[in-house]
């Protein structure tokens, strides 16, 4: 009798994702150095398969903490606080690393990453019921053959690959130009993008009655933001244009369905005094923070409206990475976790 094969043991989840985050197989290859970014948890439903981390997710360390992540999350229709609960969502990118810049925008992400890691992290979660494929990178390397001609035709077909998997277009603001040529994304796939993933999500989550009285983690804000020049947000968001001055080029009759909140700004001397020497970030941020404390009645607004139900806060900058529009999220954010 020929004894049994030795079968490797299957590592755990936390030792996989180790071991993933110490990899250093195509050091030589980024620019910036490996930093593997990834997340999952025991149990997650949701998995978002992107393409590569950006720059500034090289930096922070954080997935999708960028312009393109709030896109995402506006278009999914969920939270930050649960958009990053790795119980819930996984988030797994084709390449885990930064792959530096190209003439026309980032690298493609580097081809090591995936056979090597994916199949091997995939198995360790089996409870996902459903996967966003974000981008062709993704689309390619779970569908196969069963591609259309183009990402384009991919995305419109979306239903052909339900429930398993459903593509979308890169959130990234170099997409712009393609969402505006295809409204049917907006009309068509969000809607059924928002029904998939809560849905999925659902079965993770307690029902109402299951949930302690005291429980307060379902019901946190959604804060999302964006520049006035984009395609309003989707979902069923209050809108507020948070900006002291009134965007150039944009009338008001398009505005008609956003309150503008000029108080809520930072002050024309803060606001000057940053724009003459945008690396004073830091200083700029404790500023406006000391400015929206000692003036709680220009942003009461905000906190009411939130709730109410999803908010979207406008702003006019071309600095989706620095602008204030981000530090009056979290301030309000912080604000409302205290009450």
């Amino acid at each position: 009798m020929h004894p049994a094969p030795i079968v490797p043991a299957t590592p755990s989840l936390p030792r996989l994702l180790a071991e993933i985050r110490a990899c250093r197989i195509c050091a030589e290859s980024l620019p910036l150095g490996p930093r593997p970014v990834v997340q999952a948890g025991p149990g997650a439903r949701l998995l978002i398969v992107g393409q590569a981390p950006g720059a500034k997710v090289h930096a922070s360390g954080v997935p999708w903490d960028d312009a393109s992540g709030e896109r995402l999350r506006d278009w999914l229709g969920i939270d930050r606080a649960t958009f990053y609960d790795a119980s819930q969502v996984a988030l797994v990118p084709m390449g885990f690393c930064y792959p530096g810049r190209a003439a026309d925008g980032d690298n493609p992400p580097r081809p090591e990453c995936a056979p090597l890691w994916h199949a091997r992290l995939l198995a360790q979660l089996p409870d996902i019921r459903l996967t966003l494929l974000v981008g062709q990178y993704a689309q390619r390397a779970f569908l196969g053959a069963r591609r259309k001609a183009s990402l384009t035709e991919t995305v419109e077909h979306t239903r052909d690959y339900l429930p398993d998997y459903l593509p979308l277009p890169h959130p990234s603001p170099r997409n712009l130009p393609w969402l505006k040529r295809h409204s049917w994304f907006a009309h068509d796939v969000l809607p059924a993008l928002r029904e998939h993933v809560a849905a999925a999500l659902a079965l993770s989550r307690p029902s109402p009655t299951e949930r302690p009285s005291g429980d307060r983690t379902m019901s946190k804000p959604i804060i999302d933001i964006q520049r006035v020049y984009d395609p309003p947000p989707t979902g069923n968001h209050a809108c507020f244009l948070v900006d002291r001055l009134w965007p150039r080029g944009i009338r008001k009759e398009a505005l008609a369905h956003v309150q503008w909140l000029k108080e809520v700004a930072p002050s024309t001397a803060l606001r000057q005094w940053f724009h003459q020497d945008p690396t004073q970030w830091d200083t700029f941020e404790q500023r406006y923070v000391a400015e929206l404390d000692a003036n709680p009645a220009a942003w009461q607004p905000l906190a009411e409206a939130c709730a109410k139900g999803p908010v979207a806060l406008l702003y006019g900058s071309r600095d989706v990475e620095h602008n204030h529009a981000i530090v009056l999220r979290d301030y309000l954010l912080k604000k409302l976790k205290r009450k």
